[in-house]
Order: structure tokens, then sequence, then C-alpha cells
């Protein structure tokens, strides 16, 4: 199988650059391909556009071995054997996904290839996508050229090259045995399950997932609620929930809620596949609602200590969505700060992977008077408030006792119960945490 050319769509992006540099890991000549020009340049010197925990050094070992190719011209993919399309799927207004760019790569391979190829959609996409596909290449008689295959990716963002070489499972979907057996045959490690199955299968398994991950967040979210209203505690609550093996612990902590690149907006699109096929998805819109209050909540927490957040000092403690990671798409913390500025507060911010350089412009633009700080306790400096979005492990290691003397109002509302509420209380502090009723709290 080493002597296969290996082509990736997309693979400039997050989840094709760490499939291209993995495979070419593997021994695998791998040419990543994207549109993104200034990124290939990039990458062609070997750095990295974005921050992924071991994602620089595996490119820039593909590099020095000659095995990994960066360009911006699809006709470098002309001999490629197996091509995987990893571009992306942004929502429509009304949640559907957009699929152009998926559309685009599969008939671009197709056209450029001088012999028969196998097309590995990555990219996450509404099911039936693969079979509608095909028939596209078929009316664009393109279908003796390209043969697809459904292989929906698992990479979380802060740990992608881990899921890359760690799999939980395979997920395989064909019309067509030979072409299955050759994605499969590409990287499965001993003991992973690999499932070979219809395209359809493939794709509703790949939004099953992301929607179930949705919907735990979302449960124990609510039930937070009820822990602030009768005072229980929702980190001993989701603990004891997740001993017991039909649950387990993953995805139930309490906080502002899931987001990202992918779990709302495959949520959103799984409600719109729903509404497609004439069905209704309650479940599902509950989770999405009760996960957009969740950002409305926190801000209440601060209105209900401070009062009316005209001319108040806020510190913020995170930007990216999650930790280890530098990803600002389609992150809960810009609506969190947008509803803060809109009250007229003055708000700083402090995330340890980002700076007003990195800072989209639109968002510079849209929050011209947002400041900036080097350090958490620099943010925190003189503050009626500390709000704290994002779950750093630097933030679970500040010291009460600093933060109080820097603040000017003794006030933290944690939107990640990073803290102990007893031990901020030892301070002196005003501590609101999510799901920890005010008995529990003491």
């Amino acid at each position: 199988m080493h002597n296969l050319a290996v082509g990736v769509v997309g693979g400039g992006g997050h989840v094709g650059l760490v499939q291209a540099a993995g495979l070419a890991s593997l021994g695998y000549y791998t040419i990543a391909y994207d549109l993104n020009a200034a990124w290939i340049k990039e990458l062609q010197k070997g750095n990295v556009p974005f921050y992924e925990p071991g994602l620089a050094e595996l490119v820039q070992s593909g590099l020095k071995s000659k095995l990994l190719e960066f360009t911006n011209k699809i006709e470098r993919l002309k001999k490629v054997d197996l091509a995987y399309i990893c571009t992306g799927t942004p929502s429509l207004p009304g949640g559907r996904a957009e699929l152009l760019q998926v559309e685009n790569a599969a008939t671009a391979i197709a056209r450029t290839v001088q012999k028969r190829v196998v097309i590995a959609v990555k990219s996450t996409v509404p099911v039936g996508t693969a079979r509608r596909l095909s028939r596209m290449l078929g009316q664009l008689h393109l279908s003796e050229k390209a043969v697809l295959v459904s292989n929906p990716e698992f990479l979380s963002e802060g740990s992608a090259v881990n899921d890359f070489w760690h799999p939980s499972r395979i997920i395989i979907g064909a019309a067509d045995p030979e072409a299955a057996e050759m994605v499969a045959g590409i990287y499965a490690p001993p003991q992973v399950p690999v499932i070979k199955t219809s395209w359809e299968n493939a794709e509703l398994i790949k939004y099953g997932s992301n929607a179930f991950l949705a919907l735990r967040i979302s449960f124990v979210n609510l039930l937070a609620r009820l822990c602030e209203k009768s005072g229980g505690d929702i980190r001993v609550v989701s603990k004891g929930m997740g001993f017991d093996p039909r649950i387990g612990p993953s995805y139930l902590e309490a906080g502002v809620g899931f987001s990202g690149p992918c779990l709302e907006k495959d949520l959103r699109s799984l409600i719109s596949q729903f509404q497609d096929a004439g069905e209704e998805a309650p479940l599902l819109e509950a989770a999405l609602y009760i996960n957009q209050r969740q950002r409305h909540l926190v801000v209440s927490k601060l209105k209900e200590s401070l009062g009316d957040l005209k001319g108040k000092k806020i510190a913020v403690l995170g930007l990216a969505f999650k930790p280890g990671t530098d990803d600002l798409r389609d992150t809960h913390t810009l609506p969190v700060i947008e509803q803060l500025v809109f009250a007229g507060a003055e708000v700083t911010v402090h995330d340890p992977m980002l700076t007003l350089i990195s800072w989209p412009r639109q968002m510079s633009a849209f929050l011209p008077d947002l400041r900036w700080a080097s350090s958490p306790y620099e943010a925190a400096e003189g503050k009626d408030a500390l709000l704290i979005l994002t779950a750093w492990p630097e933030y679970r290691d500040l010291d009460p006792a600093k933060l109080k003397s820097c603040l000017a109002n003794p006030l933290v509302v944690d939107g990640r119960n990073l803290f102990e509420p007893a031990a901020m209380a030892a301070q002196g502090i005003d501590y609101l945490g999510v799901g920890i009723g005010t008995e529990a709290g003491r």
C-alpha cells in the first residue's frame, strides 16, 4: 500500500493538514492541495498557520522526508491513487450545510486524475451526499474516473494528532467493496473497530456522534439550573452519574455550553436534515436552545451582582472555544463578549494563545474598544468582575488571593467551574459557578 500516491484536498485546514501530515508519516507520498495560497506558502516553509499540539513537528518531518508536498495547483493531483476531501461545510442560513466546496473538490479531482481514483470524503456532509455526488459525477461523464467513499473524521482540536494515531473507530461507507478495502488498508491500527457499511450509514454515524455529544452537554447544563435553584452541586451530580457504565463521565461538565466549528454547526445541520425529511427533531432543537441560553445566563449572573453593566470594567479570561487551540470559529466567547460590550461594559480580555495580532480583523472592527492583557492578573487589575469562559489549565492554577488583590470588586463568575467555592470564599471572593447552588458553595 505504501506505493500509493495520496492527495488531500483542503490539505491546509485543521482536518486536512493532520490527515496529510499523518499519511506522510506513515510512508505515503502525500500531496496536500489547498486554495489558500498564503497558507500553502507558509506550510512549504514548515510553518503551520494555526496551533495544534504536535502538528508542526509532524509537518516538518514530512517535508524533511520529502513525502509531504504542499501545493495550490490542482494539476499536482493528476497521478494520485486516492484523494481525500477535507474541505469545509459551513452553515447556511437555517442551518443547512453548504456543500459547494465538497462538490467542487470531487469534480476537480475527477477531471484532473489520469486514472481511476478513489475519492474519500472526510468532510462532514448530510446524509445522502455521497450518493448525490456519485450521480453528479455520472451526469458529468466522470463516473469512470472516480469512485466515492464516505470516510468521516473524528479528530478533536487540541488532540487531533493523537486522535489520528489512536482512532476510536474507522467508518467506511462505500458501494464499491474494492474502494472500501483500499481506504481501510491505508491505516487501521490493531484492535480498532473498522465498520464497512453504506454511504448513508457512514454519514449518519458522524452526525449522530456529534449530536449525541451536544445532547449530553445540554442535558447537564439543564440539570445545572436545577442545582442552582435547589442548592445542589452539578460537579458532584455529574460525577455520580458518570460512574454508571451506561453513561460514562465524558461530556458531563456544566459550563457556558458547547461551541467551536463542529458541534453546533452539525446539530443545526442535522435538524435541517430532519426538516427536509418531513420529520420533527424537538430533542435536538431543545439542546440548541439550552446551549444558546447558557451564554445569556453567564451574563445574567454579572448583571444580578453588578446591576447595570454600563461603565463596569469586566475582565474576560479565554477566547478560544476550548483549551489547546487558537481557534475562534463559532466560539461561545464572542457572543458573550458582544453582550457585555453592547451593555456598555468596558471589557479586557486575555487568552494564552491569542493576541491582538491574531484577533480576526472583522472582530477588531466590530469591537474596536476591546482591551487586551498580557496575563490574567493584568486583565483583573482594577476590574469590577472577572469572567472565565475557557478552561485553560493556566486559569485553574491562578492564586485566589492574588486575584482578589487585583480586582477592585472581588467578583468571579466562573463559566467553567475551575475553582472550589469554599477556597474562593475563604479569600473573600464572591464566586459564582455554573450549577453550584448557594448551599453547595458553602
